[in-house]
Formats: C-alpha cells, sequence, structure tokens
C-alpha cells in the first residue's frame, strides 16, 4: 500500500455510531470516510453438525489471524471484528458510559457475548460458540455472511432475505432517496 493509501486513526471523541475512520488518499472525495478494515460483498454458507462455518477467502486477510466474534453493534447479530475494531467499541462504549451509567449494562451484554482470541482453522473455518447459534442463529444451517464496513455480518439467511425485502419497501427508489437527502443538506 503507498503511502496515498495509508489510512488514519479516528480521534478519540469520535461517536460510537461512526463506523470508518477518515483516510489520507484514496481515490475518494476529501472528507469522506472509510474504515482500516472494511469489509464488503455477501455470501451464503452453511454451517456444519460441529458449527463450523467457512469465512470467505476475501474477509479473511483483514479480519486477521485473531479475531473477536461478539454482536453488531445494534446487538440483534453476530459479528466478526478485527482485534483492534473490537478495542476500539470498547473504548467508545466505556467513553458513552462515562457520561451515562446507564450504557454500562450495555457493555456487560456485549462482553457477555464477545469471544476473544478467535481464529480459523486450516480450511477458513470458524467455530461459531454454541451459545450464539443458539441464542441469535436458532441453530440454523444456512447464514449469510456480509461485510458490515468495519466488521463481519453473519445473520440468518431467512433475516436476510427479510431484510432485503424491508430494503426494497422502505426504499423503492434509493435515488430519488439520496437526492431528497442532498436536497435538505443544502439548507
Amino acid at each position: 500500500m503507498s503511502d496515498e493509501q495509508k489510512r488514519v486513526k479516528p480521534d478519540a471523541g469520535d461517536d460510537l455510531a461512526n463506523e470508518a475512520d477518515y483516510t489520507e488518499t484514496t481515490g475518494r472525495k476529501s472528507g469522506t470516510r472509510a474504515s482500516d478494515h472494511h469489509f464488503a460483498g455477501a455470501y451464503s454458507h452453511g454451517i456444519d453438525s460441529k458449527g463450523r462455518m467457512i469465512i470467505p477467502a476475501n474477509f479473511r486477510t483483514a479480519l486477521g489471524d485473531h479475531f473477536v466474534v461478539a454482536l453488531t453493534p445494534d446487538f440483534k447479530h453476530i459479528a466478526l471484528y478485527p482485534e483492534e475494531e473490537w478495542l476500539n467499541r470498547q473504548d467508545k462504549l466505556q467513553k458513552l458510559a462515562d457520561l451515562d451509567a446507564r450504557v454500562q449494562r450495555l457493555i456487560e451484554m456485549f462482553n457477555k457475548y464477545s469471544y476473544l482470541d478467535s481464529e480459523t482453522d486450516a480450511q477458513g473455518r470458524l467455530l461459531l460458540p454454541q451459545k450464539m447459534r443458539a441464542k441469535y442463529l436458532d441453530n440454523c444451517r444456512e447464514v449469510e455472511v456480509s461485510g458490515g464496513g468495519s466488521y463481519i455480518r453473519v445473520l440468518k439467511k431467512e433475516t436476510d432475505d427479510t431484510e432485503d425485502v424491508s430494503f426494497r419497501q422502505d426504499y423503492p427508489d434509493p435515488l430519488a432517496f439520496l437526492a431528497e437527502v442532498q436536497r435538505g443538506a443544502g439548507k
């Protein structure tokens, strides 16, 4: 990677909802955001009888040799985080807990479903924790593994299908919606 493409970490004051880090130059317009680890794309995979799923090959390098299996930011699905990204989320949550003690409960739940030092086997398979398979995947056999920007999402195939239908209903004309947002930003 050239010096022009190196990424810069966000300021410690960035809010939790902020998914991406600033970049110097990556061919994007100035001021756009990008993550140190950017995951995009969607893949359907099965979960074998032992609870293992394949992590798509193009996700493995950015994920790293050791990573964290945890919850998505909305606490609804399984997520795979590069260790650094998971630590950043912990730090951001702790800063919010310093402002509002109720956030501590979110931290406890996030930690309850965080499995540190996770790794794949030689075939790129991850053994998903049984508790997470039962609670967040209903022990299903087919999952959607998709990029969530700075993390990887793992959800039931049926849930993914429902999200796709819901998206098409909520945004029947995405370009018209974006034009509306742009007009609103110009006010």
